[in-house]
């Protein structure tokens, strides 16, 4: 079956868009809208695939891009061409998604994500929408308020405000001029902005430098540092 212009399909799409937003069950009854130059539905695959100015929405969550094809069968979905997804709070744009499942999303290429104060750049990004976690498994940065870390590998607790980063890890922080290097680190933005840096760590502020295996930084308004 191929249609060449604006189209609302019913439950099969519903359960395309709604693995995006990865809410499959609690949005099952609302209204959902693809948007294609051209799509084509195969009954026998399962298999939807859209071609040409590509827009799936359902209420505040929207995503686009140039061709996108779901397996209804599998729950499996790529989106491919200068993507761009919101949901909520959370804006991202990247070269192509793939969906896994109702809660599974993978970016792949110039992949920037922003959600509240933080913002997430690196080649790949996982992200579990039940969980709130987030995995770099290629390396990134994260930014929030207070300044950025680097790695090259970044573990994210979104909802705990915890970030773990592995290999060459790189943290700055613009509002207490500290500049901070290790093998890896773990921070805390709950707790203080406590910030623990393990191997090879360095941490300078201003005309002062601290280096030990073990090094702990406290980011928060009184900027204190100590050594462990």
């Amino acid at each position: 079956m191929k249609i060449d212009y604006v189209i609302k399909m019913s439950v099969v799409v519903l359960t395309a868009v709604a693995l995006y937003t990865g809410t499959v069950s609690a949005d099952a009854g609302k209204p959902t809208e693809l948007n294609a130059n051209t799509i084509e539905y195969s009954t026998s695959s399962g298999v939807i695939t859209a071609t040409g100015n590509v827009v799936m929405s359902q209420e505040s969550a929207r995503i686009s891009g140039a061709q996108a094809v779901y397996n209804s069968k599998t729950g499996e979905g790529h989106i491919t061409g200068n993507v761009v997804a919101d949901k909520g709070n959370l804006h991202m744009t990247s070269d192509e998604v793939f969906t896994q499942g109702a809660n599974m999303l993978i970016a792949n290429g110039n992949v920037v994500a922003h959600q509240l104060d933080k913002t997430v750049t690196g080649s790949r990004l996982e992200y579990n929408t039940d969980t709130d976690y987030a995995l770099m498994p290629s390396g990134g940065t994260i930014a929030t308020g207070d300044g950025t870390i680097t790695g090259n590998r970044i573990e994210a607790y979104m909802q705990e405000n915890h970030f773990i980063a592995t290999g060459n890890v790189h943290i700055v922080s613009q509002t207490r001029n500290i500049d901070a290097y290790s093998d890896n680190a773990n921070y805390y933005g709950n707790d203080s902005g406590k910030v623990i840096l393990t191997g090879n760590a360095v941490a300078m502020q201003d005309n002062n430098t601290l280096r030990g295996e073990n090094l702990t930084l406290y980011l928060d308004d009184t900027g204190q540092a100590a050594v462990k």
